[in-house]
């Protein structure tokens, strides 16, 4: 599957929550810039629609995983990453 190894490190990568950009801050913030772009990747990588990725915000309620709330210029979307798998998109209006 075409690009499949690059999807599977970003879903761990997201998951372990490892990236700096993603790391919380003692404030609890995110840096919302560098994970919009980071989720907004593989959202496009399964064909969805992000020309301009403004933000993600990770969803505190699910606590056990990596859901984010990717807001593009665009379109919005809740973005689960799984290891190993192709993240579950859903379009928010």
């Amino acid at each position: 599957m075409k690009s499949q190894p690059l999807r599977w490190a970003a879903a761990a990568v997201f998951a372990a929550g490892i990236h700096p950009a993603l790391a919380q801050t003692d404030s609890g913030a995110t840096d919302d810039a560098a994970a919009g772009e980071l989720v907004a990747v593989q959202a496009r990588q399964q064909g969805f629609a992000c020309s301009e990725p403004v933000s993600a915000k990770r969803d505190p309620t699910a606590a056990d995983d990596a859901v984010w709330t990717l807001t593009c210029a665009d379109a919005k979307y809740r973005v689960r990453l799984v290891p190993d798998q192709a993240a579950e998109i859903q379009k928010l209006d």
